[in-house]
């Protein structure tokens, strides 16, 4: 299925860029994204989730700083986060569910570059400040709950790549994002672990003010 998106994505890409509009930006533009997508868990201990991806949904305040005809810096204000990554176990003949919800605050600088009048690609640093729920269940009953663990790293890093087409103040995307500093940190509790996020969001952003 989310191949299938992707293909249908990339047909649309292709096919429309000799449609006359507004493309690359001309003056300084505000604009509100949201995007939705798969979050997958990697790494060497990724496993230790049963379900080590999830749904995942990303909402930003976005503004773009022309520096040439077909080149500008993003930056984004926004919040991303995934529903819920999980594993399970038994327990003196009882399961339990283990799951986390991974959520961040941050900051993306993207160089945005028009190869056409419509098409774009953009790569940059999104500098994330994470809160990151847990929840136990043992059977039908919840015997723990933390609206922010103490393990989660306090800083995680992505290196973000972004595709997509712009019609004057519609833009449509593909945006992936890689956090390679580790989501989790070594604590008196927990040992370190080798988990990052990999995280992809097919997006669309309204840019206000784009006229041809």
């Amino acid at each position: 299925m989310r191949n299938r998106i992707v293909i249908i994505l990339l047909s649309l890409l292709l096919a429309t860029p000799a449609l006359a509009g507004v493309g690359a930006f001309q003056k300084f533009s505000m604009g509100i994204m949201l995007g939705l997508g798969p979050s997958y868990m990697t790494g060497e201990d990724a496993d230790l989730y049963d379900d080590n991806w999830s749904a995942g949904v990303g909402v930003a305040f976005r503004m773009a700083f022309p520096v040439a005809s077909r080149m500008s810096v993003l930056v984004d204000l926004g919040v991303d986060g995934a529903f819920g990554f999980s594993s399970e176990y038994e327990y003196q003949h009882r399961t339990v569910k283990d799951s986390v919800m991974t959520n961040a605050w941050e900051i993306t600088v993207l160089w945005d570059y028009f190869a056409s009048d419509n098409f774009f690609v953009a790569v940059g640093p999104c500098f994330r400040f994470p809160f990151v729920e847990e929840k136990v269940e043992l059977g039908d009953d919840e015997i723990y709950s933390d609206d922010e663990i103490d393990y989660a790293n306090d800083f995680w890093l992505d290196a973000m790549f972004a595709f997509g087409w712009k019609y004057n103040g519609l833009e449509f995307g593909l945006r992936a994002g890689y956090e390679f500093l580790g989501m989790f940190k070594e604590t008196d509790k927990y040992k370190s672990t080798d988990i990052s996020e990999l995280r992809f969001r097919l997006y669309m952003t309204y840019w206000f003010g784009q006229t041809p």
